[in-house]
């Protein structure tokens, strides 16, 4: 899901154009779009998977997580340090240690005594827990990049279902403006027949009310388109003026085949799902960390060396130690026990977790298929719908001109296509968004998936 340097250059100078030119009170969509500077459903995706917070914090969570694989790691590499003092006594010290009680084995003393020394220590054997912590840190991280997968695929099904949402208002509002405008030609028809007395005035009130109940839903849906674009230009992260829907490009399904049956879509989901990947991980990394716990039931094997420095102001001498160390603590109060106990409760949540993760990605999965054939069928039949109210609303209107129709069947079958459109517009793009919000749920969408899937024009 990363992008390339010169994309997101391209998308960050476009996000820059689109949020400097909103800040002016020129024509900017008209310029933008006769430019070509539009705004894609691509290019909406990229700005939000570079600018969104989710994205970003998703993005240090993998980073901590490998950095907690490399302190893992570092337990199998032996450890190395120095250390230096001095001291000033009160009264005069033994300036190093003597190593036998002979009569030329008399040690200097003085008050200021300095000394040194560098250690080299490498645990031989601790009960498998440095290695099971390394599964751990290592389960975590791979369960850190799925949730990446994971939140990226969310972002990107936002992204598109903002941007759709734009154009589902976008589109209501046309198909409003184009009622009003036929009730607009109506009235004035019936203001011609009322001047020459040829209309009864039930005729102009009645024309007058449709025209008073388009209007609302005008408002409706242009109070809809604005809080969609805000909405998109939260997510992507520009200025909300810069989203305008002339600056949206159509989008539409490159094919509208309602997908594989549902154990196929199960299997793959099983497979691809990042949310499935991140609970088995998240599994492994709990069943890793309850053996880490159980190593301290094992003791301790530890080597060592030193190079030791002992001296004052007139002298210094080094000499070297270097051993093996056994330990084991018979009594900890319990603590121990409780640790492994926490851990194995851990390991156990975890487990059912991941037993939940699975039930809800097929009932994801069943909403998701059963949303894909609902919207291809209702995306049909507002086709026809619409098809046949057009010629519904064309023959009503020549018949009120022939003098044969009622004004009251007229505006009626107006209305009724004004909702077909309205249903249409909403249908089709319910449509893609129930195939992108399915390839989520699979584990298939990505940036690559919504440029094959998904065709924009302007």
């Amino acid at each position: 899901m990363k992008t390339t340097k010169l994309r997101r250059t391209c998308v960050a100078a476009l996000a820059s154009l689109l949020s400097t030119a909103a800040a002016h009170d020129s024509p900017v969509c008209a310029q933008q779009t006769a430019t070509g500077s539009q705004l894609s459903l691509l290019d909406a995706v990229e700005l939000a998977l570079d600018h969104h917070p989710s994205v970003q914090a998703v993005g240090a969570t993998v980073d901590a997580a490998a950095a907690g694989l490399g302190a893992a790691k570092a337990a199998w590499y032996p450890q190395l340090g120095l250390n230096a003092s001095a001291v000033r006594h009160q009264e005069p010290m033994v300036a190093y240690p003597i190593h036998a009680f002979t009569p030329d084995a008399v040690p200097p003393f003085d008050q200021t005594l300095y000394g040194g020394a560098a250690h080299l220590g490498f645990t031989l054997f601790e009960g498998g827990a440095r290695t099971a912590r390394i599964r751990a840190a290592d389960a975590q991280l791979s369960a850190a990049a799925a949730e990446q997968d994971q939140t990226e695929m969310a972002v990107i099904a936002r992204v598109t279902a903002a941007y759709l949402q734009v154009q589902t208002a976008s589109g209501v509002l046309t198909a409003s403006d184009r009622r009003m405008a036929a009730l607009e030609a109506e009235r004035e028809r019936v203001g011609r027949l009322l001047t020459e007395g040829a209309a009864a005035r039930v005729e102009s009130l009645r024309v007058e009310a449709a025209l008073a109940t388009a209007e609302v839903d005008r408002v409706r849906a242009e109070s809809a388109l604005n809080v969609a674009r805000l909405e998109l230009s939260r997510i992507i992260g520009i200025a909300g003026s810069a989203v305008q829907p002339e600056l949206l490009l159509t989008v539409s399904l490159r094919e509208t085949a309602v997908p594989q049956d549902r154990s196929t879509l199960l299997e793959q989901a099983t497979e691809s799902s990042p949310a499935l990947r991140r609970a088995d991980e998240s599994l492994r990394a709990a069943e890793a960390t309850h053996r880490a716990a159980a190593g301290a039931w094992y003791p301790k094997l530890d080597l060592y060396a030193a190079l030791l420095g002992f001296g004052y102001t007139d002298d210094f001498t080094t000499e070297w130690q270097m051993g093996a160390r056994l330990s084991y603590p018979l009594f900890t109060g319990g603590a121990r026990s409780s640790s492994v106990a926490r851990a194995g409760a851990a390991a156990e949540v975890a487990r059912a977790t991941a037993r939940l993760v699975e039930m809800m990605t097929q009932d994801e999965l069943d909403r998701a298929l059963t949303r894909v054939r609902e919207t291809a069928a209702r995306v049909d039949a507002t086709t026809r719908a619409v098809e046949h109210l057009v010629e519904v609303v064309r023959i009503e209107q020549l018949a009120l001109a022939e003098g044969v129709g009622t004004q009251t069947e007229y505006l009626k079958a107006e209305a009724e296509l004004f909702t077909a459109r309205s249903s249409l517009v909403e249908s089709s793009h319910a449509q893609i968004a129930s195939r992108v919000e399915l390839a989520r749920v699979i584990g298939e969408l990505s940036i690559g998936w919504l440029n094959s899937a998904v065709e924009t024009n302007p």
